[in-house]
């Protein structure tokens, strides 16, 4: 059974980095409207790796959150 206390950390690290990486999506959406035309363009791209990065954090954070769930409840989960 996966212990609840590493789920809770792991859990709040990954919050930790969903608000880093969304505090560098809302700097570059900045740098892609109001920067010149090089600093637009970096912000652009910048923007959109990071939001790749905020889907793999976000999905890490549900499947911690849904093993979280099962071991409260004393399960295991079936994979992983």
């Amino acid at each position: 059974m996966p212990d609840q206390a590493a789920l809770e950390q792991e859990l709040r690290q990954l919050h930790e980095t969903r608000g880093a990486i969304e505090e560098r999506i809302r700097y570059a959406q900045a740098r892609g409207r109001y920067g010149n035309a090089g600093e637009a363009e970096d912000g652009r791209e910048d923007e959109g790796a990071a939001l790749v990065e905020l889907d793999r954090i976000m999905t890490r954070i549900r499947a911690v959150e849904g093993k979280l769930a099962l071991s409260r409840r004393g399960l295991k989960p079936r994979i992983g």
